[in-house]
């Protein structure tokens, strides 16, 4: 079985520069000969990364490990974005969490508000299922403190931080994901 993981080095390398090259291709910008777009991206933590990404007359995609010199947008996403999401994937380590993967069919839409009033979705289908299905909206924040238990599920949705829509018996069942 051939592995279809992608790293971030690849995604923003490669995958990246082809999908903004195709939607570039599909409705391409008049005027823009002789233009460099350049951004910045750090994602900062422990480990910073950085990576440049040049768009040059609305056409060619490039990214440059390292940054570009001089960058129009720097977009700096700090580790108190990336944290939640590397607790939340820690948090399912677990037996009682893989336990409940592995047994859980439907499906969760999630709609993450997220800083800045846009909101992020996310779906996750269990084990193919399409349905039951479930939909979850709340705060970045409110959302990440379920995931790495700081505050328990029911209580975040009594509490007025999280919402629910569905099939509620198919939330109550992926309860053990949860830490």
């Amino acid at each position: 079985m051939a592995d279809n993981t992608v790293g971030i080095q690849e995604y923003l390398e490669s995958y990246i520069p082809s999908l903004v090259g195709k939607r570039l291709a599909e409705k391409p910008l008049p005027d823009m000969e002789g233009t460099a777009f350049t951004l910045q991206l750090t994602f900062k933590g422990e480990k910073s990364l950085v990576y440049g990404i040049t768009i040059k007359d609305a056409k060619e995609v490039s990214v440059t490990p390292g940054g570009v010199e001089n960058p129009m947008l720097q977009v700096i996403i700090g580790e108190d974005f990336i944290r939640p999401l590397v607790d939340m994937a820690a948090s399912l380590t677990g037996r009682k969490q893989y336990d409940a993967v592995s047994q859980a069919k439907g499906t969760v839409d999630l709609e993450i508000a997220m800083p800045g009033d846009w909101v992020m979705p996310v779906t996750a289908v269990f084990n193919g299922a399409s349905q039951p299905s479930l939909k979850i909206m709340g705060k970045s924040a409110d959302l990440a403190q379920v995931a790495t238990g700081e505050i328990n599920g029911p209580m975040a949705f009594m509490q007025g931080k999280i919402k629910l829509e569905g099939d509620m018996a198919f939330g109550l069942s992926l309860a053990n994901l949860m830490p």
